[in-house]
């Protein structure tokens, strides 16, 4: 039930992982029933990640360790320069889009609507025109 395609163990089938649940697997206070109803699981796959989390404690723990000191240094400079030009490219993207949008509404709102009628008198004056 359990197998690692290189973001650390996981359930087959999802992508929950052991450090997913980790709070939960070595808190006896919550029960394999109540995780799996959290999270969309069976109690046995709650189970199997528990056994795994018991059966392998050091090295997850360590992995574990390594995964919070990583999210405590945050993303480098020039990853949150990349970010905030991303961005700021996006709000750009969507005023040209909004100024468009309204460009073409006033130009529609000017734009006779054609009617059934019309577009009969278009298809017989295109019937006429091929006879």
């Amino acid at each position: 039930m359990i197998h690692d395609r290189g973001r650390g163990p996981e359930i087959v089938g999802t992508r929950i992982t052991v450090y997913n649940l980790l709070p939960y697997l070595f808190d006896d206070a919550v029960t394999e029933t109540e995780i799996a109803k959290l999270y969309g699981l069976t109690v046995e796959q709650v189970a199997a990640l528990r056994a795994h989390a018991l059966n392998h404690a050091d090295a997850v723990l360590a992995r574990h360790r390594e995964i919070e000191a990583r999210l405590a240094r945050g993303n480098p400079p020039e990853l949150v320069e990349q970010l905030k030009n991303t961005h700021e490219r996006l709000l750009k993207f969507k005023e040209w889009r909004r100024r468009r949008d309204e460009a073409e509404a006033e130009a529609d709102q000017f734009r006779e609507v054609p009617t059934f009628n019309d577009w009969l008198d278009d298809q017989s004056s295109h019937a006429s025109e091929q006879h």
